[in-house]
Order: structure tokens, then C-alpha cells, then sequence
């Protein structure tokens, strides 16, 4: 016995059945040990973790990061002011009625002319002025609500 085996106890009924085999000894070529050794250890290794595919992620990324960018990028741009018609005199972003009045008013009052309030191209800010933005705001759209 060798020294690796001498810790080494069998149970006795074990080491019976083996002591009552013939005496003779088989030839085993050490090739085909070899081989039964290596699928051994083929199939008692330790199992490989698989690991994640993390490319798998990266369109997503890619995405979610694009998406990202311009939230940000949006939220930076500064915001422009509302665009209002030059018809619009008091700003609430509607050519309506309203400013046909405050436009009579001021021809009424006498205020200081302003270049932008000629809405007919003569010169003057007058009657005709006021004539022209009711015109407009009570005139409907081609195609709109009726």
C-alpha cells in the first residue's frame, strides 16, 4: 500500500468481496487510462459562470443616452418670446375686437403716432386705421369654424 492510502478505510464487507476475486491482474493500457481520467475531469469541473453579453446593451444605452441629451439641451435653449401681430395691440396673442377699441381710443385720445399702428399704409393713424383692424378681426379664416 501506498502512503496516500494507508488513511484510507473501506468497509469490511467491501474489502471482503475484493479479497474473493482472482489473483490474476488486467492489462489496462495506460492510454485508455489517460482517457478516462481526462473525460473525468471533463465532467467534474467546476461549471462556468456565463456572463452577461453586455453589448447586447448597448443600443439601448445609446438610445437612452441620445434622449438624455436632448431633454437636457432642450431645457437649456432659451425660450423666445411670443411672436404677436402688429394688429395686436394689446398682446393677448389674438387679433380681435379689443384692438379695434384701444386703436379708437387712441385716435380718439390724440396719442403719439406710432409707424406701426398705419395699418393702411397712408401716413396717419385715423378712422380708417380702425376700420381696417375691425375688419380683420371680425372677418373669419377660409376653412375655419363657422
Amino acid at each position: 500500500m501506498n502512503d496516500r492510502e494507508e488513511g484510507l478505510e473501506a468497509p469490511a464487507k467491501l474489502v471482503s468481496a475484493l479479497r474473493q476475486f482472482p489473483g490474476e491482474k488486467i492489462f489496462v493500457p495506460p492510454t485508455t487510462d489517460e482517457a478516462i481520467l481526462r473525460a473525468a475531469r471533463a465532467q467534474l469541473r467546476p461549471a462556468r459562470k456565463t456572463s452577461f453579453n453586455w453589448w447586447r446593451l448597448a443600443p439601448w444605452a445609446a438610445g437612452a443616452a441620445t434622449c438624455t441629451v436632448l431633454l437636457f439641451l432642450s431645457l437649456q435653449t432659451p425660450k423666445l418670446a411670443p411672436k404677436f401681430a402688429r394688429e395686436d395691440l394689446d398682446r393677448d396673442g389674438a387679433v380681435d375686437i379689443l384692438d379695434a377699441f384701444a386703436l379708437a381710443r387712441k385716435v380718439e385720445t390724440g396719442d403719439a403716432f406710432e409707424a406701426s399702428i398705419d395699418l393702411n399704409g397712408d401716413g396717419k393713424m385715423d378712422q380708417r386705421d380702425v376700420a381696417v383692424l375691425s375688419a380683420r378681426a371680425v372677418t373669419l379664416e377660409k376653412g375655419g369654424p363657422s
